[in-house]
């Protein structure tokens, strides 16, 4: 999608596209049960107590890394074994923090037929080297892949959810977690309540730093707010002591760059920096910061993880979904509320005004208000703040 303009459209594909479709997953099907008989001809199938399938995105595997973990331990704890198919995407946060099982991987998201191929070639080959006992799929969107392996997976029993926007404002833990508790809580997994299904970082105590991490940029432009918006929210935090740093991804960089030029172009001599980094490093960075300024991004999910200061911005495409949800009182979410909330991105509106209408103002009086809250270590209601 182009960089303002609120629509997000998709053409149906042709019949003759679809007809195809529909011929190259009937032969990656044929395939797999030829590759499954001669996997077992050859002695070469992995038998698995657990299959946990979570090809997904990066913030999703974080998202969900408390329920693996249930998973794991509870298998474990009864002498079973676990593997989980993951993303490739994703490697560098299961690197940074291992799941102690065994994992595959094939890359998500392909870019042209080439790598589209070779996913399926992937897929296929671990289908017909698994057998497993129960298989937990934890990505709950339905997409073909994820739709393939539900359908060939050798597995006894299959536990799965179809997933769905809900209306309206999370409980104690987004529609996300919620779902990921029902599935443990079906096997026999689950915590005590969903709320343990949150995503928790525990970070070294630091002294009082002067940092402000601000992740600006999502992984799709529709989720951004405007820079003229965060030019009036740094402008009116200029007064303090405070060093900016703008974390961004590698390819964000020189998007990065002239919002830093913005912000310094106000007359205030800002520190900021622009910096990118692994994920060790933004969390060591978000963990220290005095406070955390950003979109509905990764970032964002470090932060109320680690519990710190954080105030986020968050459309209506998925709101609920993913977000809001706090760690304390020191995490606000702020949403310009409209009828079309819910929309999965589809935005029919000129503008996305869901974001862009989010007032400056309403960014500055919450950032006063995590500063004031106490330091609590629970979860309260997930009831952002009006845009307006």
């Amino acid at each position: 999608m182009r960089a303002g303009s609120a629509t997000n459209r998709h053409k149906k594909p042709s019949m003759a596209i679809r007809w195809i479709k529909v011929f190259a997953w009937w032969v990656c099907g044929s395939v797999t049960s030829l590759a499954r008989c001669v996997a077992t001809l050859l002695r070469r199938r992995r038998k698995v107590d657990v299959l946990i399938y979570k090809v997904d995105r990066l913030g999703d595997w974080f998202m969900a890394e408390p329920a693996i973990t249930s998973i794991i331990a509870a298998t474990h704890a009864k002498g079973g074994n676990v593997a989980i198919w993951a993303s490739r995407e994703t490697s560098a946060l299961r690197i940074w923090r291992e799941p102690g099982c065994t994992v595959e991987s094939f890359v998500f998201e392909p870019s042209g037929l080439y790598a589209k191929v070779r996913r399926a070639v992937a897929v296929v080959r671990l289908l017909a080297l698994y057998q497993a006992r129960t298989l937990i799929c934890l990505r709950h969107s339905p997409e073909p892949v994820r739709d393939f392996v539900l359908d060939q997976a050798d597995a006894t029993d299959i536990r799965a959810l179809s997933w769905r926007i809900f209306p309206g404002v999370p409980g104690p833990v987004p529609h996300e977690i919620a779902r990921h508790f029902a599935l443990l809580s079906e096997v026999g997994f689950a915590p005590a309540t969903s709320s343990e299904l949150l995503p928790k970082l525990v970070q070294k105590v630091r002294p009082p730093s002067t940092r402000v991490v601000i992740a600006p940029f999502s992984s799709a432009r529709i989720k951004d707010w405007s820079d003229n918006a965060w030019r009036a929210v740094v402008a009116a935090l200029a007064d303090r002591d405070w060093k900016f740093e703008i974390w961004v991804g590698p390819d964000q960089i020189t998007r990065a760059e002239e919002l830093a030029r913005q912000l310094q172009s106000q007359g205030h001599a800002l520190d900021v920096a622009i910096k990118s980094g692994t994920l060790p490093e933004l969390a060591g960075a978000v963990g220290s910061a005095s406070l955390v300024l950003a979109v509905d991004t990764f970032a964002a999910h470090l932060a109320v993880a680690s519990d710190v200061p954080t105030v986020c911005l968050i459309g209506g495409g998925q709101f609920g979904d993913f977000g809001p949800w706090q760690r304390s009182e020191r995490q606000c979410w702020i949403a310009h509320r409209l009828p079309c909330f819910g929309c999965n991105w589809q935005c029919t509106r000129p503008r996305v005004e869901c974001l862009q209408d989010i007032n400056p103002a309403k960014v500055v009086s919450a950032i006063a208000a995590v500063f004031s809250a106490k330091n609590v270590d629970q979860a309260i209601p997930n009831h952002p703040k009006e845009g307006r």
